[in-house]
Order: C-alpha cells, then sequence, then structure tokens
C-alpha cells in the first residue's frame, strides 16, 4: 500500500507539472485564467470569463491585441467554444457565458434573455474589461492579470462565430457610446438580416427531408421575394410549448406556397423554422419581419389565430437587439475607428442562397455606411501565414471592393476538397485586423504579412493540447480538451479519455470529430478522484497527457 501511495502522489506531481509548463521544458503552454467581470445583468456573481494568455505577445514589447469570442446559435454559454487558438499568434483570447449562462463554478450571474438586452450588456461589459476600463469583481484589470504579457487596449476585436455576429454588430451600435474605442469585428459565416438567422431564402436540411434547400419565392439574382406566396396553415407543427407539462405541440404556421394550392406540401413549397421562444406574453413563434408583415397585410392570419402567432408589433420588438442589419449605421458612427471583415465560404454552415445574402447584407451595409476599413475575407497572405503553405485558391478581395448578388460568389472561399478550415479563415482575418490597427495600414491589397514581430509557432497537423484547468474538480467537476485535426482524414482520429487502470471514460471518434480546432468538455462529477489520461491517435501517431481530478 506504501509503494503504491508514493506511486500515485509522484503522477500526481507529474500531472501538476505537466499543466504547470515551466519554461524551458517541452510541455510549456500558454496560460490561462478564470476571472468573473462585474455588470448590471450579472448580479453579485458577475459574468464568468476564461482567458487565455500568449507565451509571446504579438508585437513583442508593445503587448498582445485581445479577441473575445462571440458564441453561435443561442445557447447562453460561450466558455468551451474552440476559437482559432490566436493564443498562438500572440492574442490574449476571452470567452465568457452570458447571464445565467454555464453551470457550476462557471455559471454567470443574471438571468438569460435569449441574446436580448441583457446578454448585449453582458457583451459590453466584457468588452470594457478587455479595453482596461473597468476591473473583474476583484478590483483587477486585464492587466493585472496577464503578469509579463501587456494587453494593447486600443487593439481589441471581437469574432462573432455564426450567430454570435448579430450580437457584435447590435453591441457596437447599441452600446457605441461605451465602445468608441473599439478595434475590429470579424464575423463568421453571421445569419445578419431579416429571416437570415432563420434561413428563409434558402436552408439545408436534415437527411431524408424532402423540403427544398433554396427558396423559390427568393430571387438570389437580385435579392427580392414573392411575398406573394406568403401563405398560413393550421396544420404545420412549428415546436413545442414548453410551458406545459409534458410540453406540446403548436399547430399552425407560415409557408411559402409556391404552388398556390393553399397546402403545405413539402418538396414544392418552401416551409421555414420559426424561432419558437418563452416571452413574457407566453410562448411565440418568431419568422421575419418580413413574412409576418406580408401574412398579416394579405389577409392570411385567421381572425382568431393561436397565440403562439406572433403578432407584427412583437416580432419586430423581438428582433430589434437581434438583427445586425438595424445597428449597422450606427456601429459605423459610433465607433468611427471601426474595422470589420467577413469571413464566408462557399458552402456556408446554414444558408444556401446562392448569393449569401446575409453576408452581402453586413458587408456592404459597412461599406456603404463608410466604415474607416471593409472587408470579405482575410488577404490571401494571412490565409498562407496561417496555413503554413501556399494556397492559390484563397479568395483575394480588394477591401472596400462593391458586390452585388452575382459578383458576391465569386468572392467567397472555395469548399470542398480544396476548401480552408474555418479556424484558418478567422485566425487569419483577425491577424490581419489586429496587424492593421497596429500599423495604420488600410491599404486594400497587401503584398505580405505587416507583423514585423515573430508569430508564435502556427498549429500542427496534429495537436493534442493539455487540459486546462489541471488539476480540476476542487472548484469545479469540468475540464477542458482542445486538440487539432488535420483537414483530410480527420475521421481516421481517435480521441479517448481513460483512467489509470485502462479503462475508457470518454471516447470520440469519426463523425463526431471535426478538421482542424476541437473542444471537449470532461464532466468529472461522477468520477473518482485520480490520474485519467487523454489520448488522441490519427495515422499511426499518438499523443497524450495525464490528467489529475482532484477530490
Amino acid at each position: 500500500m506504501k509503494a503504491r501511495s508514493r506511486i500515485f502522489s509522484r503522477l500526481c506531481i507529474l500531472a501538476s507539472i505537466l499543466s504547470l509548463g515551466y519554461p524551458g521544458t517541452l510541455f510549456a503552454q500558454p496560460s490561462g485564467i478564470d476571472t468573473r467581470i462585474a455588470s448590471e445583468v450579472a448580479g453579485s456573481q458577475g459574468l464568468f470569463c476564461r482567458i487565455t494568455f500568449p507565451l509571446h505577445p504579438r508585437y513583442g514589447g508593445s503587448g498582445a491585441p485581445v479577441i473575445i469570442y462571440v458564441s453561435g446559435g443561442f445557447s447562453s454559454g460561450g466558455v468551451n467554444i474552440s476559437g482559432a487558438r490566436l493564443d498562438r499568434y500572440g492574442f490574449i483570447e476571452i470567452r465568457f457565458n452570458f447571464p445565467g449562462g454555464g453551470s457550476g463554478s462557471t455559471r454567470s450571474g443574471g438571468t438569460y434573455d435569449d441574446r436580448g438586452e441583457n446578454c448585449l450588456k453582458a457583451l459590453r461589459d466584457v468588452a470594457r474589461f478587455a479595453m482596461g476600463i473597468i476591473p473583474n469583481l476583484e478590483g483587477k484589470y486585464l492587466g493585472d492579470l496577464a503578469g509579463s504579457i501587456k494587453p494593447m487596449y486600443s487593439n481589441v476585436g471581437l469574432a462573432g462565430m455564426s450567430n454570435g455576429g448579430n450580437a457584435t454588430i447590435v453591441a457596437a451600435g447599441y452600446h457605441g457610446d461605451s465602445l468608441s474605442s473599439l478595434a475590429w469585428i470579424v464575423n463568421w459565416e453571421s445569419p445578419v438580416g431579416d429571416g437570415m438567422v432563420g434561413a428563409e431564402a434558402g436552408s439545408k436540411t436534415r437527411p431524408g427531408s424532402s423540403n427544398p434547400t433554396t427558396n423559390p419565392a427568393y430571387n438570389p439574382d437580385d435579392g427580392t421575394w414573392d411575398l406573394t406566396t406568403v401563405a398560413y396553415s393550421d396544420t404545420l407543427t412549428v415546436g413545442l410549448d414548453v410551458t406545459t407539462s409534458p410540453p406540446s405541440r403548436l399547430h399552425g404556421g407560415l409557408y411559402f406556397d409556391i404552388n398556390g394550392n393553399n397546402i403545405p406540401d413539402r418538396g414544392i413549397d418552401f416551409i421555414p423554422n420559426p424561432l419558437v421562444r418563452e416571452t413574457g406574453g407566453g410562448v411565440r413563434a418568431f419568422y421575419s419581419v418580413r413574412m409576418t408583415t406580408a401574412a398579416y397585410d394579405q389577409g392570411m392570419i385567421p381572425s382568431s389565430p393561436p397565440s403562439h402567432i406572433a403578432t407584427v408589433q412583437e416580432t419586430l420588438e423581438y428582433w430589434l437587439l437581434r438583427n445586425g442589419e438595424y445597428w449597422i449605421d450606427e456601429a459605423v458612427s459610433s465607433v468611427p475607428g471601426l474595422m470589420f471583415l467577413v469571413v464566408a465560404s462557399e458552402q456556408d454552415h446554414v444558408q444556401t442562397a446562392l448569393d449569401h445574402p446575409h453576408v452581402l447584407i453586413q458587408y456592404e451595409g459597412f461599406r456603404s455606411e463608410g466604415a474607416r476599413f471593409v472587408r470579405l475575407n482575410p488577404d490571401r497572405s494571412y490565409v498562407e501565414y496561417i496555413s503554413r503553405r501556399s494556397v492559390p485558391g484563397a479568395a483575394d478581395n480588394d477591401a472596400f471592393a462593391v458586390f452585388d448578388h452575382l459578383s458576391i460568389r465569386t468572392a467567397v472561399e472555395p469548399s470542398g476538397a480544396g476548401g480552408i478550415p474555418t479556424y484558418i479563415l478567422v485566425a487569419g482575418a483577425a491577424c490581419e485586423l489586429a496587424d492593421r490597427t497596429s500599423s495604420g495600414n488600410l491599404a486594400p491589397q497587401l503584398n505580405g504579412v505587416l507583423l514585423s514581430a515573430p508569430a508564435a509557432t502556427a498549429p500542427e497537423e496534429l495537436r493534442l493540447d493539455r487540459n486546462y484547468p489541471n488539476p480540476f474538480g476542487s472548484a469545479s467537476p469540468f475540464t477542458v480538451i482542445r486538440f487539432h485535426l488535420p483537414a483530410d482524414g480527420y475521421r481516421e482520429a481517435d480521441f479517448q479519455v481513460t483512467d489509470a487502470l485502462g479503462r475508457t471514460v470518454l471516447r470520440m471518434r469519426g463523425n463526431e470529430l471535426l478538421p482542424g480546432e476541437n473542444s471537449i468538455t470532461l464532466n468529472g462529477a461522477d468520477l473518482a478522484g485520480g490520474i485519467y489520461v487523454a489520448r488522441l491517435s490519427w495515422n499511426g501517431k499518438t499523443s497524450s497527457h495525464a490528467m489529475l481530478l482532484v477530490r
């Protein structure tokens, strides 16, 4: 027993050494901390934030730019999204949970309001912390937490991942007086515009679905709609009423009646999925303002409609703070130094309309409003800088170029076999805007990367990072494990976590994994304390490291 105890103690010491990453060892990793930011919408608990610091600041003694990730969808969480791992390029990265989001020790105070005003105030306050305007709950500023790394408070940007992009634009416009020194925004395929969150112009369908992937009522050549096709059917099931026990189905919804027979025919008609949300007035199904207005104006809504069918006014009020299109002009006028770059690929992760209307709306909106800098997709030199190889097929559009519903189709990044992973595009875009901010270079085209100081090592084709935090379990049962997989053959990878006896407690492979960055959260609530091993295998290569769960 004494021998076993000594062995266990040494393993614990080893795990701690690996997690600390002493300087000069092979295990050195960027450091990170968890903290809480004061916010009027988060009560005494504050907003939970996870900060990752680089090993070396991007601009040497001048400091490190700061990027804040805003998660996609309508999730209240955000600290566990993988992001683009820009700490490897000298950035300070911040992830956070919206009010009421997260669980256990990572839960933010306050009430989640579906990316509404509470969430926008939370994003504002995280950005103000990143810009050195306000401290955390302990009275410490970002610079006080960064050790030898100097945050560049004048080079802070937001990265909107999918629907997170709506929040970045609205926050910059709605809270522009508090964010006047925000430097830049990068949005990845964000559904900006009326009806874009619901992909009403065209959406990918589930396997086996007969619903058209593009909406015949939308003309992608000029962006016009045939709203005479909007109809109502009381047979459509649009979602669940979560206020009943058990939840009951909601019957009655809108659709585009393409064949004009007043019957929702799947395979012919386009049937969008509304956002069904619980509001102060009950459960409502929210379609676009355009579609809702047309339905009421054309007398399609019954005189006594189901209570879940939102009125035009309710629809307007719901989308006002959730559609970035409404706030582009305010963002440009309130944040005059703001630079904007939207990232988009030929095959969008949700939208299918050929003209990428959600991308066109935000790009042309910023351009026409006179933004300081606007670009569609990063400069090719930055894509190659992140990729560490020549990428002749990458888009290389001039900044400030004018696009329409036809020309934008050749301005997006290639997909398929020659496609460029999302993390490369987002990382390239953020590096470009941070470098442009630092150098003041607004040239429409670049001959190379503007960075003058040495950059951190770019991600390897196969990489397994140390989990964070490590040890874990004393304050929270959760630990996050991040790893990177090659774009080709990533489905052959095998990731697993085993205990000290070699028993598998978590395993993921094949369709459960993604090319590029993966982020896995291990919940140790039901696990015994001790040593666990994270192991990643691919193409005959194996990488592993020890993790310590403390009870």
